[in-house]
């Protein structure tokens, strides 16, 4: 299993979702930072949640595909048996 192969067992819309949340918020964060100084260095913390949200971006890209094309072959085999 590689780093990229998604797991069947997941469901990565939820945590590509939960990841980008936390990018924004880091985000957000971040660019309150530039305003004020009462939340100096809180975007630090949920920083990591970005590199997170680009992988899980990257295996629901790939998750996606292989249920298209399961769907697809599942299609196919429904309908030979139809005939």
């Amino acid at each position: 299993m590689g780093l990229l192969t998604p797991s069947p067992s997941i469901n990565y819309n939820f945590v590509a979702g939960v990841y980008a949340f936390c990018a924004v918020l880091s985000v957000f964060l971040w660019v309150l930072q530039q305003y004020t100084d009462a939340v100096e260095g809180f975007y630090i913390v949920l920083a990591p949640f970005i590199p997170c949200f680009v992988w899980s971006w990257l295996v629901r890209q790939r998750w996606l595909q292989e249920r298209h094309e399961a769907g697809k072959e599942q299609a196919k085999t429904e309908s030979k048996k139809d005939q």
